[in-house]
Order: structure tokens, then sequence, then C-alpha cells
């Protein structure tokens, strides 16, 4: 989604038990669904487990994958400062839905795994969902020769950072670390939030 800011911050959160899970992730876990790479170029030196996902990126109806369990109870109180998050700092709603933020829901929820010295090369989210969804970065395992741009602003996001970024900027990542860099991004909708969209015009999620 088209934010005004490239970043925006939205609390930091312990992410010690999520380390330990993600530690215990075997190679062939990574290795097991390979579409988003197949699907996105750019994605090339990434390799993703989905929790919630659908190939389609779908904007309704998500599926909630069987590895979603896995990290279930590390996640919830996440979720929940993401929403708690959005409660506090209201959208525009189009329409009378007071209760908007409280029935948004997170359509996707993927780890994503970028090899030590790997690339995400620039590129801008299109599509329905991806132009409406809040784009949410929580680097899980990082460190700080990992660099994020948008628009040419650079950023290195410190683990547990929760961090909303503008995606429909031209957004690229850069790893010139020994370390693969992990981390959880969460798509988040906000029925019938209003979006002024630079590219696509107005938007309603």
């Amino acid at each position: 989604m088209y934010i005004k800011q490239k970043f925006i911050k939205i609390s930091h959160v312990d992410v010690t038990q999520l380390q330990e899970e993600v530690n215990k992730l075997t190679t062939s876990q990574w290795a097991e669904n390979s579409l988003r790479q197949k699907m996105f170029e750019v994605h090339n030196n990434t390799q993703t487990i989905p929790l919630v996902f659908d190939p389609d990126l779908r904007h309704h109806f998500q599926t909630v994958q069987a590895t979603y369990a896995l990290f279930e109870q590390s996640l919830l109180p996440i979720l929940s400062v993401v929403k708690a998050h959005f409660l506090a700092n209201t959208p525009v709603i189009r329409g009378d839905r007071p209760n908007s933020v409280e029935k948004g829901y997170f359509v996707r929820i993927i780890l994503v795994k970028l090899a030590a010295h790997g690339k995400i090369l620039p590129h801008q989210d299109h599509g329905y969902s991806l132009s409406r969804a809040h784009r949410i970065h929580l680097p899980i395992i990082t460190n700080d020769k990992v660099k994020f741009t948008i628009d040419g602003m650079s950023k290195v996001l410190a683990e547990g950072e929760l961090m909303e970024i503008n995606n429909r900027g031209t957004h690229a990542v850069i790893n010139e670390s020994n370390q693969e860099r992990i981390h959880l991004i969460f798509d988040f909708v906000i029925p019938d939030e209003i979006i002024n969209d630079p590219i696509s015009g107005t938007l309603y999620a």
C-alpha cells in the first residue's frame, strides 16, 4: 500500500522466541516452497515459508498454512500490536465503518530468508491486494550490513523492529554480510480503507 512516509515504525517487539523457532527450521523446510521466487524474479536470492498465503495473492478468504501452527503462540501478541497501532492511528474509511480496524485481517504472513550477500532488486509491488494491504516487516535475524532502500532512502532495520513500508515505492534490499537475513512479512487489510495511490488513484481496501 502507498503510504506518505517511506518507513513507519509501529513498535519494537521481543523476537527471542521467534528466533529460537526459526533456528529449528531445516534446510528442506526452507526449500519446500519456491513459488514466490518463481512468481517474482527479484526474489531469486530468497527462500520463503508461507504461514498465511495463497498463490493467487487473493484479498479475501486467505488460507492458513499448516506451518502457521509452528509459530502461532509467538505470533499472536505481535499481531495484536499491529492491530492496536492501527486502532490508535485510525485510517480514513469509506462510509460509516467504526469497527473497520477491529475487522481487519492478515491476508498474508510469510517468513523470508535472504541469502548472505544476496540482493532483492529494485521493484514496486503491483496488483489488487498488494496495493490495498499494509505491508509490514519484522526482522527476526539480521545485522547492520543489511540495507533496505525505498525511493533512494536506505535504512537498517533492527531485530524486533515492526516497520510498515511503502511497497508502492521502488524498494530493494542488499545483504552485504556473511549471515542470512530472515524477516516476517505481514500484509494487513483494513476493510474499506481509502488509499490515495499516486499510481492507480483512489483505491478502497
